[in-house]
């Protein structure tokens, strides 16, 4: 493997490992799509692309094959782009999708399935953050409850002391 196409593809793997970590779908999308060209140079390379390899079908005698490149990986590099193309697609339209649905492409923001009720209605958010209880100090899956005091805050909507923060 030469040195600078190493280097290439050394960095399309740290930029779309950055991307993926992000939070926003449309990041995540760019960082699959540049682990997916990372990958497909580094089979083009592990096939023995060098500069001086020449075509994998050149000349009918089977002594010029030593310089030769494998035909194979380009052949499997060709489907995954194809593949890749595909899902791609497909999760782009999810993005759009998700994003005309929700208003935001941060998954952080996403509602999860604790945040509907049986009927199928969003909660508020105080019911999400502080789910009913039976006084039993556990939840309707068996844990304990971690809250000091009363258990739910106060309502601290009234005047403010002076240099304190909302």
């Amino acid at each position: 493997m030469e040195l600078p196409m190493a280097v290439v593809i050394g960095v399309l793997f740290a930029a779309g490992t950055y991307l993926i970590l992000r939070p926003n779908m449309l990041r995540v999308v760019m960082g699959f799509g540049l682990y997916s060209n990372a990958t497909n140079l580094l089979l083009i390379t592990i096939g023995g692309y060098t500069r001086e390899s020449g075509a994998p079908f050149v000349g009918t005698d089977p002594k010029t094959a030593v310089g030769l490149m494998d035909p194979l990986p380009p052949d499997i590099v060709l489907t995954a782009i194809v593949i890749s193309f595909a899902v791609s697609a497909l999760m782009l339209t999810i993005c759009y999708r998700v994003y005309r649905d929700y208003g935001t492409d941060n998954p952080e923001e996403l509602p999860v399935d604790d945040d509907f009720t049986q009927a199928g209605e969003m909660r508020s958010v105080s019911a999400t953050a502080y789910p009913p209880s039976d006084g039993s100090g556990q939840l309707h899956n068996g844990l304990p409850l971690q809250v000091p005091g009363e258990g739910r805050p106060t309502d601290r909507s009234g005047p403010q002391r002076e240099g304190e923060r909302r």
